[in-house]
């Protein structure tokens, strides 16, 4: 059975890049799977103003839409491009949504698929959290700026924690056809269980898998770019981390991993909650 890979594409209030569009082509070639891209028409609610205002609702809901329009037809235009060549099957799941639920729709439409691919950038910050929370499935974030090589070497950001290996079990698809996998810990962020530690390297070990023990310290910086700079630092080229592993209040109080690698990915990452 081939894995179904969802790719969002959001055209209002701004529209995705051809960048995710090539990163999630190569990501399905990769791993020989369908890709289904949604593409929202967005429609904007009519408002009754009470009292007689300078600002044309009308006019301006119809541009919003049109614009969302052109954003969609620009989109299937490069995607089409973008698979020419490369073998992919893709599918184009268009559908129309009011706001403010478009969002809904896609963590909706996400449900039916293996994951989603989104890029990890303050833009599609709300987009991504509706989809690690409202899915059920994880989340492959890619850089805004770079198109990314084969996955060949993971890593894995290990504290121990459930969502940590909810994680690593949705990574199986890219673990089984990597060379080597990387188990990061920090040792001064918070406390590691070191026996659960060793039984997972030693399991990943069991199970075929060249396997590099990865124990640093932040020293100032915080997990998400101490975690980032050692798996970058030793070549990886995905990295696979749980997602909101505190309560999210606390998580978007305080700051943390998960909100820190939503607006900004440094290689991609593997979120699931």
């Amino acid at each position: 059975m081939r894995p179904q890979f969802h790719l969002p594409l959001s055209t209002y209030p701004d529209a995705s890049s051809f960048t995710i569009i090539d990163n999630a082509v190569d990501l399905a070639r990769q791993n020989d799977a369908h890709l289904v891209a949604s593409i929202a028409q967005v429609r904007i609610p009519q408002v009754h103003q009470p009292f007689p205002s300078v600002i044309d609702v009308d006019t301006w809901r119809g541009q919003a839409e049109q614009y969302s329009r052109d954003s969609g037809t620009s989109l299937r235009e490069h995607l089409s491009h973008a698979v020419a060549e490369t073998g992919v099957h893709v599918r184009i799941h268009g559908f129309e949504a009011t706001e403010p639920f478009v969002y809904e729709r896609f963590s909706e439409i996400a449900r039916c698929h293996d994951l989603s691919i989104v890029e990890a950038s303050e833009l599609s910050r709300q987009l991504s959290e509706k989809l690690l929370f409202g899915s059920g499935r994880p989340l492959v974030l890619f850089p805004a700026t770079s198109v990314c090589s084969r996955v060949d070497t993971i890593a894995v950001a290990w504290d121990g924690s459930a969502t940590a290996a909810r994680a690593l079990s949705c990574a199986r698809i890219f673990i089984e056809s990597s060379t080597k996998v990387q188990v990061i810990s920090i040792t001064d962020d918070k406390e590691i269980n070191k026996e659960n530690r060793a039984l997972l390297i030693s399991s990943l070990k069991h199970s075929g898998f060249d396997v590099e023990d990865v124990s640093i310290q932040a020293a100032g910086e915080t997990a998400a770019a101490a975690i980032q700079s050692a798996a970058l630092e030793r070549k990886a080229d995905l990295l696979v981390a749980g997602g909101f592993g505190h309560s999210r209040l606390r998580e978007f109080i305080l700051g943390g991993v998960t909100r820190e690698l939503l607006g900004r990915a440094e290689l991609p990452v593997l979120l699931a909650h």
